[in-house]
């Protein structure tokens, strides 16, 4: 894959109004499988990385679903509910689902702070000690014996899931903590609105590492796949490159004109570049080697909300309250395909092997190939 450009920014509203290139207009997404049983808007999905058709959504109905594609409609095994219970007054909605590494266990959390563990058939696994806390993030390490649940107070919660018991607290944030991301089995990286970015192992009780520098909520933290680098967004519009052995950001990104709201590598370990989306209705493709913005994928018309690499790191898929998807080739910057949906996207996940599932504001969750 050559991802390689000129130092020079290419900006698609610069030169070509709909973001594609002369004689190449995006083409729309016209074959869609819509999964509809929530009862209220889906804000999240994520596909299982062992398992290339099951899927896992979470919304405002109190409820994760997993869903087997390879199954027909009305199957039972084609929808499984996990549900949460309301309590007291504190919203039900789902805020976090992830899976393990391995694919056989679905963690999910809620606005109240509950946080069950389910297996890939949606048996109840743990229903791990609820704290009446938003829980606004949680990540597994890659062996799967350790889950990371971040929460609006501020603490970070480390549950042993070989017990299903908490094994360690940690607190040294002064504002909520909205994301977390392992390094390692032992090290993980923490962002708050606080304004820093805090570095942890397992078993001490205070960061290794704290980076200072954002003037704002830091949004979103993602180490490298390399585990070299750990990148930063926040409200202050910028997107920051940390290194262990450096005290200072190795690459500071500017551009964005608004917040920026979440930050991911592109998935190949021999490369440095990174991808944000921003308020202002673009991501930006960045190249810590050589300090540039390789592109400026631009068509949306409200703010980014989400996006996802595909797998091969050839494509990216961006979801916006402009109620679209866009898929963008990071090799040329061009819009290759688009989505449109009946409402506002709120989350967009790309699995293995080639499909797209886009969670909607109107309880429904789409899901399409956009190569095929």
């Amino acid at each position: 894959m050559d991802v390689d450009v000129p130092d020079t920014e290419r900006d698609s509203r610069k030169a070509f109004s709909d973001g594609s290139k002369p004689g190449r207009k995006s083409r729309i997404v016209d074959r869609v499988q819509l999964l509809r049983g929530h009862m209220s808007p889906v804000f999240l999905c994520a596909w299982n990385p062992a398992a290339a058709n099951v899927l896992a959504t979470g919304g405002g109905d109190g409820t994760a679903r997993i869903w087997d594609l390879s199954r027909p409609k009305g199957d039972d095994g084609y929808m499984r509910v996990l549900k949460h219970e309301a309590v007291g007054d504190a919203s039900v909605d789902v805020t976090a689902i992830v899976w393990n590494t391995q694919g056989s266990l679905l963690a999910s959390a809620c606005f109240n702070g509950q946080l069950r563990v389910w297996s890939s058939l949606g048996e109840l696994k743990f229903t791990l000690a609820q704290r009446q806390v938003p829980i606004i993030a949680m990540r597994w390490n890659r062996k799967g014996n350790f889950l990371l649940s971040a929460y609006l107070d501020g603490s970070i919660s480390l549950w042993d899931m070989q017990t299903g018991q908490l094994k360690q607290e940690f607190r040294g944030h002064s504002g909520s903590v909205l994301d977390v991301d392992w390094q390692d089995n032992a090290t993980f990286a923490s962002c708050s609105a606080d304004k820093t970015v805090a570095v942890w192992r397992v078993g001490e009780s205070s960061p290794v590492k704290t980076f200072t520098g954002h003037k704002s909520d830091v949004n979103s933290i993602k180490w490298h796949p390399s585990g070299k680098y750990l990148a930063s967004s926040s409200d202050d519009g910028t997107v920051k490159v940390w290194t262990l052995s450096s005290d200072t950001p190795v690459q500071d990104f500017f551009g964005h004109a608004q917040q920026v709201y979440s930050v991911k590598w592109l998935p190949r370990a021999d490369k440095a570049i990174v991808a944000s989306a921003s308020f202002d209705g673009t991501v930006r493709v960045w190249d810590v080697h050589s300090s540039s913005c390789l592109r400026v994928l631009s068509a949306h018309t409200e703010a980014v909300h989400c996006f996802a690499f595909s797998s091969d790191g050839r494509y990216l898929a961006s979801g916006s309250f402009d109620k679209k998807v866009r898929i963008w080739s990071i090799k040329d910057g061009t819009l290759f395909k688009t989505f449109a949906a009946e409402d506002g996207i709120h989350d967009v996940q790309w699995a293995a092997k080639g499909r797209v599932a886009a969670a909607v504001a109107n309880n429904v969750v789409a899901v399409f190939d956009p190569l095929g």
